[in-house]
């Protein structure tokens, strides 16, 4: 038989890099050897966009779709688990991390799903809330932000904070980033804000006060994105120029993908990953499809229907559509 375990390192090192997370969590475990290969730091795993799937009946377990590969991965997280009718809703995510609330007890906590660790957070309340945002996390510090539908402001919390402060706004936030250092917000009314001294504001060109869905993201390069829905399958692109500190449309993003949901939208890197395509935005449609937005040609393509019908999540009491319920996830091993 195979000696498996003395496989060349280099050659280990090779395969490590095509596994995605999930996958390589099992391969360290397989032998002792395995195991101290994946310790040296320059052998690490694919990491892909993962979309989470409303709850199913398993209490104890997270449903993600990997979108690279095309298949669902459950993992077993206790921390979330529903006792004595209580419910622990995702609500937000980011780092690797996602951000849970149970509105039983009005409490709030991170969790990261492949580590298993989890962080409590101050009591938040019983209130609903519109979306929890991790503005920071690292090894000295983390930021949470939480936005309401029916209130100006937000309310932030930190790592040593015992409670929530809260912070004024003129209208109502849809969207709220920490990017080089400084917190930029998206109004309801589509204008963004630099909040640093002094402060500036970027109206939207659209006048209306009709709702549509905006949000902000950051860019691997460190770029600052805005993206604004213009109808139920298309989208708008700007991006913040460093030079003239004004947004400029774009239809050209490069290899880059874009992931927007109600609850948190990311940038990812499309290449080297199987099924990903660059230059284009996922998102879910309105029939709880996962579509995929051409920026270039204005088109939209059928990525994946998801089974998320009427009724199959447990955070109705969010009384938000199901697509809404949605939220993406970059799995991390941090």
């Amino acid at each position: 038989m195979a000696d498996w375990a003395s496989i060349q390192t280099d050659i280990l090192g090779i395969i490590i890099k095509k596994l995605p997370i999930p996958d390589y969590i099992r391969f360290r475990a397989v032998c002792t050897s395995w195991n101290n290969v994946c310790k040296d730091v320059s052998y690490r795993p694919r990491v892909d966009p993962w979309l989470m799937l409303p709850p199913d009946q398993n209490p104890l377990g997270a449903q993600f779709f990997c979108i690279p590969e095309r298949k669902n991965q459950s993992i077993r997280l206790p921390s979330t688990a529903s006792l004595f009718e209580s419910v622990w809703a995702p609500v937000g995510s980011s780092n690797g991390w996602l951000i849970y609330f149970s509105r039983t007890y009005g409490t709030m906590q991170l969790v990261n799903p492949i580590s298993g660790k989890h962080i409590q957070l101050p009591p938040l309340g019983r209130r609903i809330f519109s979306k929890a945002k991790l503005l920071e996390m690292n090894e000295r510090n983390f930021i949470v932000a939480v936005l309401y539908a029916d209130e100006k402001g937000y309310k932030v919390t930190r790592q040593g904070s015992s409670n929530w402060s809260s912070v004024e706004s003129k209208f109502i936030l849809d969207d709220i980033i920490k990017h080089r250092g400084r917190l930029y917000t998206c109004d309801m009314y589509g204008t963004v804000e630099m909040w640093a001294e002094p402060p500036h504001a970027w109206p939207d060109e659209e006048v209306t006060h009709r709702w549509r869905f905006r949000c902000l993201i950051e860019t691997p390069a460190g770029d600052l994105i805005r993206v604004k829905r213009l109808c139920q399958n298309k989208f708008a692109v700007w991006i913040l120029d460093k030079g003239t500190f004004s947004w400029v449309g774009t239809e050209n993003i490069g290899d880059l993908a874009l992931f927007v949901s109600h609850y948190n939208s990311f940038c990812f890197p499309a290449n080297d990953h199987p099924n990903l395509k660059a230059n284009c935005i996922y998102f879910i449609d309105m029939y709880n499809n996962l579509c995929a937005f051409n920026l270039e040609h204005g088109t939209k393509e059928l990525v994946q229907t998801l089974a998320i019908g009427q009724g199959q999540g447990r955070n109705d009491y969010y009384r938000r559509p199901q697509r809404d319920q949605i939220l993406w996830f970059i799995p991390s091993l941090e």
